[in-house]
């Protein structure tokens, strides 16, 4: 059962489209956005490329990354985009988002991620949802715990040629 669009307060989460290449590629070459993110740029084409095929989705995949548009209820612009990846047996998933920068701060970040783990545990089997964030990304470590997920670790590695420790959090289906 698909559950998109989801509208909530102040943002919708729903299929991104190629009518977002222009927002799309605004916050996604934003180098300080994309500091923390594990996706590169892209060219204007491989954008529209990625929209057209992301605007298929029609449900979470087993060993698949996904993505989804956040966009503002008010009038459907987006600000943002939310990565799900469902594990190969589907027991867990792990999400991640990027928010254009002009909207952060606004608890906005907070709202997505409370909608993508109501969305997740709603239409996969998934019983852990996980998140990981660079310690120095502050408001997005903020974000994940006021969305009630629990800080479970953390690990040092290298990201983008820079040695960063990386705060683990995670969610869990309940039991009722």
């Amino acid at each position: 059962m698909l559950l998109l669009p989801l509208e909530l307060d102040h943002i919708v989460l729903r299929k991104l489209h190629t009518g977002d290449l222009d927002a799309f590629l605004a916050y996604r070459t934003d180098p300080l956005v994309a500091r923390f993110q594990g996706w590169e740029p892209m060219t204007r084409q491989q954008a529209t490329a990625f929209l057209e095929r992301e605007s298929r989705f029609d449900g979470f995949r087993p060993g698949h990354w996904s993505q989804l548009g956040i966009a503002m209820t008010e009038d459907d612009r987006l600000i943002g985009d939310a990565g799900v990846w469902l594990a190969e047996d589907g027991e867990t998933a792990e999400l991640g988002l990027s928010l254009a920068r002009h909207v952060q701060g606004r608890g906005l970040g907070t709202e997505a991620v409370r909608a993508l783990l109501q969305l997740i545990l709603a239409t996969t089997p998934a019983a852990t949802v996980l998140a990981h964030a660079d310690e120095r990304n502050e408001p997005c470590l903020r974000a994940l715990a006021r969305a009630g997920m629990e800080r479970c670790g953390i690990r040092s590695q290298v990201w983008k040629e820079e040695v960063c420790t990386e705060v683990c959090f995670r969610a869990f289906r309940s039991a009722s």
